[in-house]
């Protein structure tokens, strides 16, 4: 038989599948596809109707049931058919949504219960729950034609928004947004008409016939629209998206979660325009979408605002940077010379900085530790919450509609959190802005989704905006920051000795005056000058009491974090000292004593080695003594460090970790700071502590781990960073990890009062110790001590 040749690609009907249900990351951006698909037919808002009646997940579970129980009949089996069928039928029917449709309901559990085996209950089950369960996505815009369905529906890549962009803006344009639906389901039924038609349109499809298995051609798969049933309303228009066979849980608390995690942002929160209405009901009640409280923005300590456009001149950037905290205002412009510069490495070309087309973006800057409650919206912890929820750095809106997965909780597009590949900071952070930068179809042209909606196309015009964005981020607004805290603390800074001096001298000067004015007024006031001696003299002397009280306070407080410090560091030394003991006395227990002469040289050997260890540990210990802990000292961090390190040595060889110290180039050759060396040996102790620990756990995981620790040094940022390669830590409990007695660690191995301490401690030197917010894999490993002001 002779083969027709083909005139190029054959392309396979499982293609569809890579387009759609595997290209797509997740069902909200799926839905979103399709609401956005809403929007361009020209409807005023899109309704989300969900009917849940039994959960996927719940689906999958029960099959597995039936399928054990099927295997399990005969042999031993201790239930017969017929009294298994009426158990696992019980449990499906336990496990109906309550808040479904009554219909739906009864229809799915007599669907259920008219089974009259096990085998049969599978397959009804499965077929109970393709009916029961519906997602629909409703819109009332300009619907399709039969024509349309055939010709624009069903064709993949279609130009028709394309073609019609400057009658009308559209926030879509591929042609494949519809592929969406097969990540959400098995069975799409389209639904639709335009006004003055005088019938409905359908398409129905079922996606299991582009799966993997499938090994047809996709011309060979029919899918063919037909007409519908007759209008009662020859104007009526729209399109009503019906979904069967869903592939995930869409109950009422999934589908809170989904709007509380990723459709409140999905629309610019910010703007002034009011947001796309998106109706979303389970079962008949409504799930609202929450609305970002702009009083938030009240507490911002600083904010950015951006504006990047092209005239005759060339392309312009201006940023301007209020730091709302202290008054202070900044105004920075680049011009097209300012553009070369800075994407100099990148090699820029002109072209691009005119093509990219003008942009907005805005920020605002929080500074957690001064968050305080807010009227109508939370007290300081709520208000914190609210921070941490939406500050994940910018997000991107393309005419208010939300570019995936910019400002994402995992997403650092920016680059902000990572310093050390390129010139990003450390002490402006994602978990500190809440923004977004704000382009448009129009405006920008070429800043254009990947298909899999995962972000912008890799071009010059993409690099571009990355990069002016990551330099006005990264280093103007944090440098600016930064420069004027160290003027406002050059001019605030008084200690208590000073205070206590001023204090002196103002209360030497008014008994002078108050003597001098005694002196002048006639006798019959002097009651009147007694009074305010006596009042004075009060006033003093409170004043006195309340310094004291405030000293003592500071004392108690600092005596309390050195004692639990002390206590927590001793509990690892002692642990250390122990298992030495340990291992001392099996070295002596393994002597041949036969051999005696022989082994004596060796054996003492050993036991020096091992007493090296418990005095080096021993000496970890003198700066902590009551007498020293307190007393500031200016030494060398570098050495301090290197010291510290030197005495795990025999751990980190014990369990093969590989650590390395990177100072850089040091003034002096050295890194000088002035504080308790005591303290800051207790902060890198419990970091080392905690560091070990899990390194350890991922090394039992992972046979081929090698684990590692690195300290750096910066003596340019003022920062300390210390850093492994274990399993991180959560973005979720950046904060949480600080707060006492919170450990992931078994009980015995770790009471959570390290990183509290270490935090404290941070704190009583006006220092910070955060966690770096540059997760790998959505974990955090980078612990920040920032000690500038200690030099």
């Amino acid at each position: 038989m002779a083969v027709t040749a083909s005139k190029g690609f054959t392309v396979s009907a499982r293609t569809i599948l890579e387009l759609g249900a595997e290209l797509i990351s997740s069902d909200a951006i799926a839905l979103y596809e399709l609401i956005k698909n809403a929007y361009d037919a020209g409807s005023k808002r899109a309704v989300v109707e969900v009917t849940n009646v039994f959960r996927f997940s719940s689906l999958r579970n029960q099959l597995a049931r039936i399928d054990t129980a099927v295997e399990g009949l005969g042999g031993d089996a201790q239930l017969s058919e017929e009294e298994l069928l009426e158990k696992v039928t019980a449990e499906i029917v336990g496990l109906v949504d309550q808040t479904a449709p009554e219909d739906a309901r009864s229809q799915f559990i007599t669907t259920i219960r008219s089974s009259a085996s096990l085998a049969e209950l599978r397959v009804r089950l499965v077929e109970g729950y393709q009916k029961a369960n519906l997602l629909e996505i409703v819109d009332t815009g300009e619907g399709m034609s039969m024509n349309q369905l055939r010709g624009v529906f069903l064709t993949l890549g279609t130009r028709s928004r394309l073609e019609t962009a400057g009658q009308r803006h559209f926030v879509g344009g591929k042609g494949i947004g519809r592929l969406s639906t097969m990540r959400l389901a098995n069975h799409l039924t389209v639904v639709t008409t335009r006004s003055a038609e005088a019938c409905w349109n359908l398409l129905r499809i079922d996606w299991t016939m582009f799966s993997h298995a499938s090994a047809d051609r996709l011309e060979d798969v029919s899918v063919v629209p037909e007409q519908g049933p007759a209008k009662d309303d020859p104007s009526e228009q729209g399109t009503r998206i019906q979904l069967r066979d869903l592939n995930a849980d869409w109950d009422r608390d999934r589908v809170r979660r989904i709007v509380d995690g990723q459709m409140d942002r999905l629309f610019d929160p910010f703007g002034d325009k009011a947001r796309y209405p998106i109706l979303i009901r389970v079962n008949g009640v409504q799930i609202p979408i929450p609305t970002f409280d702009r009083r938030l923005l009240a507490e911002a300590q600083a904010k950015g605002n951006i504006v990047y456009y092209i005239d005759e001149s060339g392309p312009h950037f201006v940023f301007t940077i209020d730091y709302l905290a202290y008054g202070r205002t900044i105004t920075v412009h680049w011009d097209e010379t300012d553009l070369l510069g800075i994407t100099s490495n990148e090699d820029v070309s002109l072209a691009a900085m005119r093509s990219l087309g003008g942009f907005t973006a805005h920020f605002h800057w929080f500074n957690r530790q001064k968050l305080t409650q807010l009227d109508g919206v939370g007290t300081r912890a709520e208000v914190r919450d609210i921070v941490n929820h939406w500050a994940n750095g910018l997000l991107m809106y393309r005419d208010g509609f939300r570019v995936n997965p910019y400002g994402g909780p995992n997403d650092d597009w920016l680059g902000i959190d990572f310093k050390a590949l390129g010139s990003s900071g450390y002490k402006v952070n994602r978990k500190q802005l809440i923004g977004a930068v704000n382009i448009s179809a129009h405006e920008n042209s070429l800043l254009v989704d990947q298909t899999n909606r995962e972000g912008l196309r890799n071009n010059e015009e993409k690099v571009l905006l990355v990069l002016m964005l990551q330099k006005a981020v990264t280093e103007t607004f944090r440098n600016f920051l930064n420069a004027v805290e160290r003027e406002e603390r050059a001019k605030a800074r008084m200690d208590v000795k000073d205070t206590t001096a001023f204090l002196e001298n103002v209360s030497a000067r008014t008994r002078r005056t108050l003597k001098q004015i005694r002196n002048l007024v006639p006798h019959s006031s002097a009651g009147d000058m007694d009074f305010l001696d006596a009042t004075y003299g009060e006033l003093e002397e409170r004043l006195r009491t309340a310094r004291d009280a405030l000293t003592t306070a500071e004392r108690e407080q600092r005596d309390l974090v050195n004692l639990a410090g002390i206590g927590l560091l001793v509990e690892i030394v002692s642990h250390e000292l122990g298992r030495v003991a340990r291992r001392t006395l099996d070295v002596v227990g393994q002597i041949d004593r036969r051999a005696l002469p022989r082994q004596v040289s060796a054996t003492f050997d050993t036991v020096e080695s091992q007493m090296l260890v418990i005095r080096k540990r021993l000496d970890m210990l003198d700066p902590l003594s009551p007498s020293g802990r307190n007393r500031r000292e200016v030494f060398d961090l570098r050495e301090l460090v290197s010291e510290v390190l030197a005495s795990h040595e025999n751990q980190f060889q014990r369990h093969e970790i590989e650590y390395t110290l990177d100072a850089g180039p040091q003034p002096n050759g050295n890194f000088s700071i002035r504080a308790v060396r005591g303290m800051i040996v207790q902060v890198l102790e419990n970091l080392i502590d905690n560091s070990v620990f899990w390194l350890k756990q991922r090394a039992r995981a992972d046979p081929s781990f090698r684990p590692r620790i690195r300290v750096e040094i910066d003596a340019a940022d003022q920062e300390l960073r210390f850093t492994d390669n274990g399993p991180g830590i959560a973005v979720a409990r950046a904060e949480e990890v600080f707060k006492p007695f919170v450990s992931s660690k078994p009980s015995g191995e770790g009471k959570g009062l390290g990183l509290y301490i270490s935090k404290e401690i941070a704190r009583y030197h006006s220092a910070e110790l955060y966690l770096l917010d540059a997760p790998r894999d959505g974990r955090l490993n980078t612990f920040v001590l920032d000690i500038d002001g200690l030099n």
